[in-house]
């Protein structure tokens, strides 16, 4: 370290991956200091990496010997050039998204400088993939008001580069409860939490209420994503930075609700939108087959094609996952099982992966050293997976 120049050290560890440089830490306190670095850390983060540093991480609901338990499970994988999967670490119980009944509610958002979102709606948890550290993040202390009752509709994380500060969103319906069985009028609320203040606050802001269907929940161009019903289906935007809700229309052939379910993904940089045979609906079933779609210029609804119609489906599948590697599309199956479709060759591969009905979710990430930050005294504090 005395013998080189600092640029140079730099340069030479900014080549080795992420297993190496927590190894280095532990060399000495300048090595610590400088891998720790907020310069050394956006270095890394601006570095040119290739699809071969994707890593992959699941998330899958397990029926324990009680019918009615469920466990939740993380897997991380990485990839070779022949797609099979090979295993990162050994799966981990995600005890804190674990609940007693289906967790098909469970959702991962992001990635974000190498952070991810995993949350039941009702627990948070922040978490570095590679480093393997989580903070549960703490709930919300506002209460509806007495005679009402909340329904979370959402939860998003994304990065606010005017602040250089992580945001957590939470979107939830208020209803008025009365004495009878009518639900009343609709009200919207927005909570905002702020990742390095440890801190809640609301905004004052109206949504129209979330579409949900599985892999409809994207984080891209520092903004996520998901699908609304304003006459007809559209994408909903909510700006990280400016706190703005904003929509997106969808091609005019895919607005129809009565057959097929719909999916956001990233595909070669830009925004992509599927759609494909929803497998509880029986009208629109005849139509076996899968269509991708891009949109060219983020922003512009006139610039959606069709770039890809996959016919028929080799397999009956219950949702999309993910495009991992701009060319493989990651599905569950039916019966619960990962496959995987490669957009380029059309070859078919079943994983021994699985997860309960609906309940697998998977997103894929860089290996990043980004430290998540240290919350105030009376919150949970960083911990090891």
């Amino acid at each position: 370290m005395k013998k080189l120049p600092q640029d140079v050290v730099i340069f030479m560890l900014l080549k080795l991956p992420l297993k190496s440089l927590l190894r280095f830490k532990s060399i000495s306190k300048i090595w610590y200091t400088l891998i720790l670095s907020d310069t050394f850390l956006k270095l890394r983060l601006k570095r040119t990496t290739t699809k071969k540093d994707e890593f992959i991480l699941f998330i899958r609901t397990l029926r324990e010997d009680d019918p009615y338990k469920f466990t939740s499970v993380a897997s991380f994988f990485s990839g070779d050039d022949k797609n099979n999967l090979t295993t990162l670490f050994p799966d981990v119980d995600v005890t804190h998204l674990t609940s007693a009944s289906c967790t098909i509610f469970n959702e991962l958002i992001g990635p974000c400088h190498g952070l991810i979102s995993l949350t039941d709606s009702d627990i948070i948890i922040v978490l570095n993939p590679g480093t393997r550290k989580y903070v549960m993040i703490p709930a919300s202390p506002f209460e509806c008001p007495k005679g009402y009752y909340r329904y979370i509709e959402a939860v998003a994380f994304g990065f606010d580069s005017i602040i250089n500060d992580y945001k957590i969103i939470k979107l939830s319906d208020v209803y008025w409860d009365p004495p009878t069985d009518d639900r009343g009028p609709r009200g919207s609320r927005v909570e905002i939490y702020n990742l390095s203040i440890d801190s809640w606050r609301e905004h004052n802001i109206e949504f129209s209420s979330i579409y949900f269907t599985h892999c409809s929940e994207i984080y891209y161009k520092e903004a996520v994503h998901w699908f609304t019903i304003q006459h007809d289906l559209v994408i909903l935007c909510f700006d990280i930075s400016s706190e703005i809700f904003r929509t997106m229309e969808l091609p005019s052939v895919c607005t129809d609700l009565n057959g097929p379910r719909y999916g956001l993904a990233v595909l070669n940089d830009c925004l992509v939108l599927m759609s494909y045979p929803d497998s509880m609906c029986s009208i629109g079933h005849t139509e076996n087959l899968f269509n991708i779609w891009m949109m060219k210029e983020y922003g512009e609804s006139e610039s959606w094609i069709k770039i890809r119609t996959i016919s028929p489906l080799p397999i009956p599948i219950e949702s999309a996952l993910v495009i991992w590697k701009d060319h493989l599309l990651l599905l569950q199956t039916q019966t619960g099982y990962l496959i995987s479709y490669d957009l380029n060759s059309d070859e078919v591969k079943e994983y021994n992966l699985n997860g309960h009905h609906e309940s697998l979710r998977a997103i894929k990430y860089t290996e990043c050293l980004t430290t998540i930050p240290t919350l105030s005294e009376h919150s949970k504090q960083v911990q090891q997976l």
